[in-house]
């Protein structure tokens, strides 16, 4: 059997998340079951990041097993012709056998699509339209995005799955751009893990604070510091997600 990795990109509109659903289409379902159909051989994915619901990738990673004696660039053409046009696999090559998509990761980066009018109907699936977006106070929404730098316990933002995962990551930078030809607040994000919904409740819980005069900055830094997850702000939609990249040590020693 031999190690293959692949770089994916897609559009999440239409899925239910990376991870495999019992009764849903989700990204891994369909890339196995289309590789199935072409090569005729039942593969398991093992993704780098679940993204969830209505999130994109441009960057996404994942590895799978196969006895496919082929050049890569045959078997990347074979896949992607019978793809649904959502998603396009971008890269193929063989890996040692050690390679996880899950370890040795040395930074993710996402971006955020925030629109600040309402968008054009060819972008308007890859951001979120915000209905208060006209009352956010913008210097004040930096100002709480960089209160998240840093290593933190993110207990307040996220949904803890499994008993015993730790909430403390660490966020090495964010950035705000306008891209105005789109009408677009991009808020770009990196770090090297992030918990289930961190980053949709990181942007939400900002743009809370920025729109309501009620609410300072302060606000915010007490709930970063005393980790609850049970909090009543808002939670910032999936669509406006991508997952960009991926970046690994020692990228080298992973191909074959």
């Amino acid at each position: 059997m031999q190690a293959f990795k692949i770089i994916i990109s897609y559009d999440g509109t239409d899925f239910h998340g990376w991870q495999m659903q019992p009764e849903a289409v989700s990204i891994t379902s369909c890339l196995q079951k289309t590789f199935k159909k072409v090569f005729g051989q039942s593969i398991a994915l093992v993704g780098a990041s679940r993204t969830d619901a209505g999130v994109h990738a441009l960057g996404q990673v994942a590895r799978f097993w196969a006895n496919l004696d082929i050049d890569e660039q045959i078997i990347l053409k074979a896949w992607n012709a019978c793809l649904p046009k959502s998603i396009l696999i971008r890269q193929i090559e063989r890996i040692t056998n050690n390679f996880h998509p899950q370890k040795n990761v040395l930074q993710k980066t996402y971006y955020y699509n925030l629109f600040l009018k309402q968008p054009l109907p060819f972008v308007a699936r890859y951001g979120w339209s915000y209905d208060f977006i006209h009352r956010v106070d913008f210097e004040k929404f930096n100002k709480a995005l960089q209160l998240y730098v840093g290593e933190h316990d993110f207990g307040s933002f996220c949904k803890i799955e499994e008993e015993g995962i730790s909430s403390v990551r660490t966020i090495d930078s964010i950035n705000v751009n306008k891209l105005s030809k789109f009408g677009v607040l991009q808020i770009v994000i990196k770090g090297k893990s992030f918990l289930r919904f961190q980053i949709r409740r990181m942007i939400g819980y900002a743009i809370d604070v920025a729109r309501k005069p009620e609410l300072n900055v302060d606000y915010l830094e007490n709930i970063l510091k005393n980790p609850n997850p049970q909090q009543n702000l808002t939670k910032a939609d999936g669509c406006g997600l991508c997952l960009r990249r991926i970046i690994y040590k020692d990228e080298k020693l992973i191909k074959k």
